[in-house]
């Protein structure tokens, strides 16, 4: 773990308000958002957040409407400085913008992913140990496709934990991929005792909220496509997820949390008990879409996960009713719908998720996903995905 932006916050403090209001005082918004704010070539982000981006003015202009307390935003590239994050926290969500309501977010929690970092190993068969795919996970530059968690509450940066350097090999059954043609293991042993889980990283990140705390669980696992017949993605994806049912499991129950270890050294999954709430694109549809639904049912329906409430959105059923093509055979609600992805071949699906745990009570949630002529109709286009959020109460 780094700690250079949440040291970075308590300077944020001067003469930031810390009362942006969710839905009302008793409540906290939580929110989920694939920004898509990725670029090809190092500095790109910084670069263009310096020069007032488009993309980036129509995400903020999302943010500041809808008023997280705490969201996460996966996509969003990552460099050691915390340049970027600085750039857009202060540059495109505080600053005066008529019409638009500042979004204060003095502390943020950003650390490195696995996303473009050398493996020196050829992942994908293809004689090259150096491309974007031969990363520990898929990217042209170290910490494409970060994660950046934003909040209105301090964070406690000594109790973060982070999972990003674990290996895949140690889950329990891991769906390690196999090769059809042979039916022997895709990656050799040499190979598959190196490869880690998380394809960006795994983050227990502990909010103060009053006299509460309040884990947030976030992460973003590689979608289950752009391999081959071995699927070696989506099983990935499969025990991405898989890796959040054991964590926020009892010890006790078949010993399921007893394998994790953390990137300092500790032990297990969270405290029984311990408030929790799930964030990110996790790539995976219940119902349809390629994904192993298995996983995701099991985080759905894991007894410590409150998934009663399902955030909808009247957009999302009209775009795929209009889209068509591959959303017409989708067996989904699509009014659950949380990406706009291509309809040829997937058609929009349920991927990003903000699920709280049993001790949390979802007062209100929505995708944010307007239909035209409506607020926001003109700004969604910034990203393929929608943001998610729910208003929580603590008891």
């Amino acid at each position: 773990m780094i700690g250079w932006i949440v040291r970075l916050c308590s300077c944020w403090l001067l003469g930031v308000s810390m009362h942006a209001h969710a839905a009302d005082d008793a409540t906290v918004r939580v929110a989920t958002y694939n920004v898509s704010l990725n670029r090809k070539t190092e500095g790109a982000l910084v670069r263009d957040l310096q020069n007032n981006d488009a993309q980036a003015t129509k995400v903020a202009r999302v943010l500041r409407t809808i008023q997280p307390n705490i969201v996460l935003l996966n996509e969003f590239d990552y460099d050691k400085a915390g340049v970027a994050a600085e750039l857009f926290r202060s540059k495109y969500l505080e600053s005066d913008i008529p019409g638009l309501q500042k979004l204060a977010m003095p502390y943020a929690y950003c650390d490195a992913a696995n996303t473009g970092e050398p493996s020196g190993l050829d992942l994908n068969k293809d004689g090259s140990t150096d491309g974007p795919a031969d990363a520990f996970g898929f990217g042209n530059f170290p910490g494409q496709y970060g994660m950046l968690l934003l909040s209105k509450y301090p964070i406690r940066s000594e109790d973060v934990r982070t999972f990003r350097k674990l290996l895949w090999h140690n889950v329990p059954d891991a769906a390690a991929p196999v090769d059809p043609k042979t039916n022997q293991p895709w990656y050799s042993d040499e190979v598959w005792q190196r490869l880690r889980l998380s394809s960006k990283s795994h983050w227990d990140v502990p909010v103060q909220i009053g006299d509460k705390v309040l884990h947030v669980l976030a992460s973003h696992p590689t979608p289950p496509a752009f391999d081959g017949p071995e699927d070696r993605n989506g099983r990935r994806n499969h025990d991405e997820i898989r890796f959040w049912a054991d964590y926020v499991s009892n010890p006790s129950d078949d010993n399921r949390g007893n394998w994790i270890r953390d990137d300092a050294g500790r032990m297990g999954g969270i405290a029984k008990e311990q408030p929790f709430v799930l964030l990110g694109d996790l790539n995976a549809d219940p119902v349809d879409g390629g994904s192993h639904q298995h996983a995701i049912r099991r985080l759905l329906e894991h007894p410590r996960v409150n998934s009663t409430f399902t955030p909808k959105s009247d957009g999302g059923a009209a775009a795929a009713k209009q889209q068509g093509k591959a959303n017409a055979k989708q067996q989904g609600d699509a009014a659950f719908d949380t990406a706009d992805f291509s309809d040829r071949v997937v058609g929009n699906l349920r991927v990003d998720y903000v699920l709280p745990s049993r001790e949390c009570q979802v007062k209100a949630g929505a995708v944010v996903w307007p239909q035209s002529g409506e607020p926001l109709a003109d700004a969604i286009d910034c990203s393929d995905h929608r943001m998610v959020w729910l208003d929580l109460a603590f008891p």
